[in-house]
């Protein structure tokens, strides 16, 4: 019988977690409101991935197509984006339009990637082809040209309703590599001027490390000491693990100093860098200037310590209260003793 209630239980539990599994997927799906599909192309080089890994020769022109599913309840609007790889201060690789600079490009691959159809707009269920037509440029190069293909839905009224007020949307993004002659699998990686900066709040010293290479940097470690000018001990001290920079990408790796105010001085940093097989070692003096510390320590969030003075302040006005409650306690035992020999006499 304990047994058998065991397994009724069981079959029950499951059943739970499987309705709360089926809901989630369902109201993920709901919420993202579409589905990409990348047609594969005859130029593909390794069949195996899911994105656009291809080789073409110069001057060849490629069409290549991605099939968008509207999988919402309603009609949805998409935009489309080409943008070069890039790499993030996390050391994680971008597919979308930034800010951030590139080294040596041999050519931009949002330029050689193009669609006339910049934006699609799908009914309910509806699923639509959208073609990208892929020109190469007239002279070879060496390595590969990375991007990406982005489709982010457009946030509808309701959806900004929902959020209260936060802009809502949802993207997917499409890897495109174009392969040129040659692979290369040597880097070459270099570290520009090292400066001060604030990211969210939070004092960071800044190392721009620039790979120059049409090629990926991948399982990147980076070991970070930063010593007073003519020092042995180690003021600041990061290491990280699994980074990754794109081809002819530059990762603006910041060292986060802690809530402790950022200090004025002469320092020298040594930054060792390991990907794979292949290692790097940077030394570079810098200087934290008296005005930039003061400056960023104004708005950064830092941990100030104790307050000494303060406690001192209250620690004083503690004493004073209980020195003048023990001289109330004697006068008043005066004036008693005082009042107690009075009457004695009468």
């Amino acid at each position: 019988m304990q047994k058998r209630l065991q397994c009724i239980l069981g079959i029950l539990l499951a059943g739970v977690v499987s309705l709360l599994m089926m809901g989630q997927a369902a109201a993920a799906d709901q919420g993202v409101g579409f589905e990409i599909t990348p047609v594969q192309s005859s130029s593909q080089v390794d069949k195996r991935l899911s994105y656009f890994d291809l080789k073409l020769k110069p001057r060849q022109t490629q069409i290549v197509a991605v099939k968008i599913h509207n999988t919402a309840s309603a009609p949805i609007t998409i935009n489309i984006g080409i943008a070069k790889a890039t790499t993030n201060i996390n050391g994680v690789v971008e597919y979308k339009h930034t800010n951030n600079r590139s080294a040596n490009l041999p050519y931009d691959i949002s330029k050689l990637v193009t669609t006339d159809e910049p934006q699609v707009k799908l009914a309910k269920g509806q699923i639509k082809t959208v073609k990208f037509q892929i020109k190469m440029p007239a002279q070879s190069y060496q390595g590969i040209l990375a991007g990406g293909i982005t489709f982010l839905k457009k946030a509808t009224a309701t959806d900004t309703k929902k959020a209260v007020a936060v802009n809502n949307q949802y993207a997917y993004t499409e890897a495109v590599i174009l392969h040129g002659s040659k692979d290369l699998t040597t880097n070459q990686l270099t570290m520009n001027k090292i400066a001060v900066k604030q990211i969210n709040g939070r004092n960071v010293i800044n190392f721009p490390l620039v790979n120059h290479t049409a090629a990926y940097l991948n399982k990147v470690q980076t070991n970070i000491k930063i010593y007073h000018r003519g020092g042995s001990k180690v003021v600041y001290h990061q290491k990280l693990a699994n980074g990754q920079m794109a081809p002819n990408s530059i990762y603006k790796l910041p060292l986060r100093t802690g809530e402790k105010a950022l200090a004025a001085g002469k320092y020298t940093a040594v930054v060792k860098v390991t990907s794979k097989k292949q290692h790097w070692q940077f030394k570079q003096n810098f200087v934290i200037t008296q005005g930039q510390a003061d400056t960023l320590n104004k708005t950064a969030v830092l941990n100030q310590g104790p307050n000494w003075w303060l406690y001192i302040g209250i620690g004083l006005l503690l004493l004073l209260l209980i020195v003048l409650v023990i001289w109330y306690i004697r006068r008043k035992q005066k004036k008693i003793k005082a009042l107690e020999k009075g009457d004695c006499k009468i």
